[in-house]
């Protein structure tokens, strides 16, 4: 390419480059603002219900005590939740779906894939790699 071609295209991309920064220091707000802060220089919102971090993490003495593990019942105990009537599930609501039908297996006399394979000839020479 031509260097006169060049240069022409060097001012371009120079120009692009300076209109855009420039475009955005006039697009750009006057004065930074802080997320919830009004555009037009109101005061921030205020927050009524904003707690600190520190009351939201509770401390290992400030955690409600565990329960502790039941003892095991006794054989005579469980003998007699056995004994309880056992309630019948109750019924699905959808039904199961029937069995999918799978597709016969063609005769071992119809062989249209191998008749395609025997079909074809190689080819009398090898392409050089």
């Amino acid at each position: 390419m031509p260097r006169s071609v060049l240069r022409v295209v060097a001012v371009i991309l120079a120009l692009c480059a300076v209109g855009g920064f420039v475009l955005g220091l006039r697009g750009a707000p006057e004065r930074a603002r802080l997320p919830g802060e009004a555009p037009g220089g109101g005061a921030a919102l205020q927050a009524s219900e904003a707690r600190p971090l520190d009351d939201l993490v509770l401390t290992p003495s400030e955690l409600p005590p565990q329960e502790e593990p039941k003892p095991e019942e006794k054989p005579e105990e469980k003998t007699e939740e056995a004994a309880a009537p056992v309630e019948k599930p109750p019924e699905p609501l959808v039904k199961p779906a029937p069995a999918l039908k799978t597709p016969a297996p063609p005769p071992a006399d119809e062989d249209r894939v191998g008749d395609l394979i025997d079909g074809l000839t190689p080819p009398a020479e090898q392409p050089p790699y």
